[in-house]
C-alpha cells in the first residue's frame, strides 16, 4: 500500500471543484512528483469527449503544485502556499485523453532558484505519452485558503 493513498489532494492543492485536475498523489520525492487524474465526462475543460489542451496544462500545473503542497504540509509542516505559472515552453500534445482515461502526470524538477522552479512535465495514458512541456513556476507569499 502506497503511503500516499490516504492523502486528500484538497489538503495539498489550493484548487477546488469544479477546477480540480488531480485526483491523487501517487509519488513524491525531492526530484519527481507523480499524480493521476481520471478524465470525467462532465468537466469545465472537457469537450467532445476529450480533455482539452487547457485542461492538460492545468493538470500539469496542479501536478507541480502537488509537490509544493505535499512538501509544505507533510514535510515542513507549514501552510500550503499558492504558486503561479510563469512560463510554458515546448508544450506538445500528441493526443487528447478521452473521457474515462486516467492520465498519469510526472513532474521532474530540474532546478529551484529563489522560489522560481523549472520542471519538465510528461502526461501519459498507460505507456503512451500524450503531452509534454517545460514549466516555470513561482511560489507566492499567499497561503492557500
Amino acid at each position: 500500500m502506497s503511503p500516499f493513498n490516504d492523502i486528500d489532494v484538497k489538503d495539498i492543492l489550493p484548487q477546488r471543484e469544479p477546477f480540480l485536475f488531480v485526483d491523487r498523489l501517487v509519488h513524491y520525492d525531492e526530484r519527481e512528483t507523480v499524480t493521476e487524474f481520471t478524465v470525467p465526462a462532465e468537466h469545465l475543460l472537457v469537450a467532445d469527449g476529450h480533455l482539452t489542451a487547457p485542461g492538460i496544462l492545468e493538470n500539469m500545473a496542479q501536478s507541480s503544485a502537488a509537490r509544493i503542497g505535499y512538501l509544505c504540509k507533510y514535510i515542513l509542516h507549514v501552510p500550503v502556499r499558492i504558486g503561479y505559472i510563469g512560463a510554458i515552453r515546448k508544450f506538445r500534445i500528441h493526443r487528447l485523453p478521452a473521457v474515462g482515461e486516467t492520465v498519469t502526470t510526472t513532474i521532474i524538477f530540474r532546478e529551484d532558484v529563489f522560489g522560481i522552479t523549472l520542471a519538465d512535465a510528461v502526461v501519459r495514458v498507460g505507456d503512451d505519452v500524450v503531452a509534454e512541456a517545460t514549466l516555470k513556476t513561482a511560489l507566492g507569499e499567499k497561503e492557500a485558503e
